[in-house]
């Protein structure tokens, strides 16, 4: 009954009452099995509270709960996901003397933490580890190696894994060819990039806005913008939804290849629709008011920010106050610098 409360609590990540029915249940003589622990440690690390996940872990061992597979799973993933890979591998060393062995779960946690803090070649010698250890890697071990080494810019090599799935006859999904296709379009490949668009089409894994918000980027550093534009068409005729980040990168990309009417046309459509624009999209629609000279413009932009309940950052006010100090307007640029300073931004 305690369990199936406590896991309730934290799904809804209300760990300080979890934790008080927990001291409740323990102090009544009902004693906490390895799911309870599991179910907590789980909520801690959900939350973000990992020294708490960490201390009930150690609780388990001193009272004699033995800790499971999924136990350990749990742990490992929490803190890789902070980043604290020593406190990982430690928790995989306990998790070994104890005679518990890792599965594929555990390495796909232990390659993402890597990524994560930029040690790209231990990510790497996980999973070429992985294979010795009797455990095969899955969809997501492949789809964490290709999107980690994507994002490092050795695309190369996370073709050659793709390569390596398809001899697997491990099919990959829109995750994978989204990471894959994102690499090849930052690294300027966007004639390798329709190949694999249409090796998605064949496989029956759609392409999803993801895919298609790092294809429309592509073409506008490309300086296709024409093309962006069509694809955004394309896209919505395909029932997929755009999203901010669609509308902003072709924003941006207008804006940067000479096309500010476009850009604002797009932008104000977005405000009559009654979209709720973020501080990026603004930020972009300021800087291209900015480089044109516009500045009114540029302010009001920031007026309707305010008005609009999204607070300005640093780069919104920072082209600002260098075109208004450009232009001589020192008084307006010198109020600008006093907002920022009021804000906690300089």
């Amino acid at each position: 009954m305690y369990t199936t409360i406590i896991d309730s609590m934290c799904k809804d990540k209300l760990m300080n009452d979890t934790y008080d029915l927990y001291s409740e249940m323990v102090s009544k003589k009902v004693f906490p099995n390895v799911v309870t622990y599991n179910t907590l440690i789980y909520g801690f690390c959900i939350a973000g509270q990992l020294k708490e996940a960490v201390g009930l872990f150690n609780e388990m061992i001193l009272k004699n709960t033995n800790p499971d597979v999924y136990t350990f799973n749990i742990l490992v993933d929490g803190l890789c996901k902070e980043g604290e890979m020593r406190k990982a591998k430690n928790v995989l060393a306990v998790m070994i003397k104890q005679g518990v062995k890792p599965n594929i779960v555990t390495y796909n946690s232990l390659m993402h933490g890597y990524f994560l803090v930029k040690k790209v070649n231990m990510a790497k010698y996980v999973f070429n580890a992985i294979a010795r250890t009797g455990v095969k890697p899955d969809l997501q071990s492949y789809s964490i190696m290709i999107n980690g080494l994507c994002k490092n810019k050795m695309v190369d090599e996370a073709v050659n894994l793709f390569k390596e799935m398809h001899l697997k006859n491990m099919a990959p999904n829109t995750v994978t060819y989204s990471s894959l296709i994102d690499g090849l379009c930052k690294s300027g490949r966007i004639y390798d990039v329709w190949d694999f668009m249409d090796e998605m089409h064949y496989r029956d894994q759609p392409a999803d806005i993801i895919t298609y918000s790092s294809l429309l980027d592509a073409l506008c550093k490309n300086g296709d913008v024409d093309k962006a534009i069509e694809l955004l068409k394309k896209i919505k005729d395909k029932g997929i939804q755009p999203n901010m980040c669609t509308y902003t990168i072709l924003v941006d990309g207008l804006c940067k290849n000479g096309r500010l009417k476009d850009a604002q046309k797009v932008y104000q459509d977005l405000l009559i629709n009654g979209y709720h624009l973020d501080v990026r999209m603004y930020n972009v629609m300021v800087n291209g008011m900015c480089k044109e000279g516009l500045l009114n413009e540029a302010l009001s932009i920031l007026s309707k920010m305010e008005e609009n309940s999204c607070t300005p950052n640093a780069v919104t006010y920072e082209p600002l106050i260098h075109a208004l100090f450009r232009n001589g307007k020192n008084d307006k640029a010198i109020k600008l610098v006093r907002e920022m300073i009021a804000r906690g931004l300089l």
